[in-house]
């Protein structure tokens, strides 16, 4: 590399943390996302993601502003550059518009489905995408990783809806034969669904999960290429080892611990 490569990279460097000054690092994230991220009671942020981000930047002595949003909208906030970052998977297409830290969490990907559908043999059967295959399946809008899996797997019939609840009312009506979700988040909705008193309690007690985990996937914190912060990362993953060591990580999660699958 050239002595005015390197000139260059150094300004570079020095112009980002000089916009950076002392300006808060704007996070947007997913409001229903729980335990990972949500709206808490109070309609601040809260969840793992949360406690784990508040402490990072906190021990890098930035300023930090958090907002919770439907998470389209969340996404095309960081892809837009109005906010700098947001926790998920570091997809293809998310890759042209951000850097990632090293994994914030990892998210368990479960498959459900209906035990009294009479695809229930097949689906039981099924451990890779191209096993979905003649499978009428539910998902999220803007749920990257998933939306790539199915394009590579030649995946079609997939109903988008916006929220994972109305995902899994469509589940619960027998309108779609499966749905790729969060483990955890996904017993605590039916877990809280099971109990309702409503045209749908039978459809979601019908409701079970394939095990082990269909996917195991790294969240990382997605940094807009543009924010003065993308520079940043190392000092990120930096933190995010010592908080590893020091216990602080481990102690975040007993928080959520006693989350168990349904039978």
């Amino acid at each position: 590399m050239g002595k005015k490569m390197i000139v260059m990279i150094l300004v570079a460097m020095i112009v980002m943390a000089s916009a950076a000054g002392n300006r808060p690092f704007v996070w947007a994230d997913d409001e229903a996302y729980w335990p990972a991220i949500y709206r808490g009671k109070d309609g601040k942020p809260a969840g793992i993601f949360n406690d784990v981000l508040t402490e990072v930047f906190k021990r890098l002595h930035i300023p930090l502003e958090k907002s919770v949003y439907p998470w389209k909208r969340a996404q095309q906030l960081v892809k837009s550059g109005q906010a700098d970052g947001m926790v998920t998977f570091y997809t293809r297409e998310r890759k042209t518009f951000s850097v990632a830290t090293e994994p914030v969490w990892n998210i368990g990907e479960t498959l459900f489905f209906r035990r009294d559908t009479s695809k229930a043999c097949k689906i039981l059967k099924i451990n890779s995408f191209d096993q979905m295959r003649g499978l009428t399946l539910v998902d999220i809008q803007g749920a990257g990783w998933s939306k790539e899996e199915y394009k590579a797997h030649g995946i079609k019939d997939i109903v988008w809806v916006p929220t994972v609840e109305s995902a899994f009312n469509m589940l619960a009506k027998g309108r779609v034969d499966a749905f790729i979700m969060f483990d955890l988040n996904a017993y605590n909705i039916l877990s809280r669904k099971r109990t309702t008193s409503d045209v749908l309690q039978k459809g979601y007690q019908n409701i079970v999960a394939i095990t082990p985990t269909f996917a195991l996937l790294p969240f990382r914190l997605l940094i807009q290429k543009h924010s003065p912060f993308a520079g940043r990362v190392d000092e990120i993953n930096r933190v995010l080892e010592a908080m590893q060591k020091d216990g602080t990580y481990q102690r975040i999660l007993q928080k959520y611990a006693g989350i168990s699958p349904l039978l």
